[in-house]
């Protein structure tokens, strides 16, 4: 398959499981209250443009550029740059006066900065020729990291998951309309086995339910600890790349893994509880759930 046709199709599973298990939450609560509630928020007027900008930026563009740079690398490396997330993101917020750091902050961005050098630099090797992949991927963080910041204030107003939901139908709907040729020119029927579970079972598992037990993830063991867990992701895929596949890392991709896992646990974890009143880390661990949220999609 094209890695857009791929990517939309395991993207519409995703949203097709997400939907469904609001559907069952909506229920539930439902019987719980015991009278009907409304399925979807109201969003006010003025406040649809910025949904409409965050669909397109988060649900549409990031996952477009995100898979297309995947097919110019390997995913053990392109995970490696979604770890850089928590460096960008809070780099950004300290650029716009959103986010305040410490000095275990400072020396997680310049850990995070190293490791992305080392990154780079192994990428730009005559032998790995990954430059380019890993530009369309660093874009497309910088636009998950945008939204990030976007969507906060409607997923405080509207609740994470709502919101999750309804920018991914929007844009979703949108990059569906934009990968339609590469769809109809998929052979389907002489897919493999394997195909068919990474798009039924990677996209409503892996993209779908697993926005749902992120959720639940979140209020029984608290954002910190969901945090760490996500920050895992670049270790196990790297150690699942050479297992099943035999993607052997390079020696500088697993030094820049170290530092830039390295830098997202003192910027996330360690800075956060240095620095912060009780009220200012619940704020703090607010936004960091919000943006594993955003680094699952």
């Amino acid at each position: 398959m094209s890695p857009i046709a791929f990517s939309v199709s395991r993207f519409a599973m995703g949203g097709i499981a997400l939907f469904a298990v609001l559907y069952l939450q909506y229920r539930a609560e439902c019987k719980r209250r015991s009278r009907s509630i409304s399925f979807l928020p109201d969003i006010k007027k003025k406040h649809w443009p910025r949904l409409l900008l965050i669909s397109v930026l988060g649900a549409t563009l990031a996952p477009w550029l995100g898979i297309e740079g995947l097919g110019l690398t390997h995913g053990a490396r392109a995970s490696l740059w979604l770890a850089l997330g928590p460096a960008v993101s809070t780099g950004l917020g300290y650029l716009l006066n959103t986010e305040r750091m410490g000095r275990y902050g400072y020396l997680g961005v310049i850990l995070a900065v190293v490791g992305t050098i080392i990154l780079a630099w192994d990428g730009l090797r005559p032998e790995q020729g990954y430059w380019l992949g890993d530009l369309v991927l660093i874009v497309a963080l910088i636009l998950t990291v945008i939204e990030l910041h976007l969507i906060k204030p409607l997923a405080r107003e509207y609740g994470s998951v709502p919101i999750v939901a309804l920018r991914t139908a929007i844009g979703g709907s949108l990059y569906l309309l934009i990968a339609s040729p590469a769809l109809i020119e998929t052979s389907w029927s002489s897919l493999g086995e394997w195909t068919w579970i990474a798009i039924l079972a990677g996209g409503a598992i892996g993209v779908g339910v697993g926005q749902w037990i992120k959720v639940r993830a979140l209020k029984k063991l608290g954002p910190t600890q969901v945090v760490l867990y996500g920050n895992l992701v670049p270790i196990a895929a790297l150690l699942i790349a050479w297992l099943s596949i035999g993607e052997n890392p390079s020696f500088l991709e697993i030094i820049s893994g170290i530092f830039i896992i390295g830098g997202a646990i003192l910027i996330q974890v360690i800075d956060t509880r240095a620095g912060a009143t009780h009220r200012e880390q619940q704020k703090r661990e607010e936004a960091l759930s919000l943006f594993a949220s955003a680094k699952q999609d």
